[in-house]
């Protein structure tokens, strides 16, 4: 049971370490202040389904195009973080 507990809490660290790299390798963006900032507020302005015009505009036409198009609601995330965390 300690070696269970032992290798538990040396295996965490190491997860949480290249999951956090290879987020920051994917969207070098997530780094910056401004990429975080476009990221929440596009998803706080979008989530009553309304978007200002300026959001709007913030967003390139083909992500757009994207976003409107997709059902799934963790792929729209997806494209969101390409629109604000791929532009730094």
């Amino acid at each position: 049971m300690k070696t269970f507990h032992k290798n538990f809490f040396q295996i965490i660290p190491i997860f949480i370490l290249g999951f956090s790299v290879g987020v920051i390798l994917i969207w070098p963006g997530t780094i910056s202040v401004n990429g975080r900032k476009c990221f929440f507020n596009i998803l706080v302005d979008g989530s009553d389904g309304a978007l200002r015009v300026g959001t709007l505009l913030s967003i390139k036409t083909n992500y757009l195009y994207k976003i409107k198009n997709t059902k799934n609601k963790y792929l729209k995330i997806l494209f969101i973080g390409d629109t604000c965390f791929r532009k730094f």
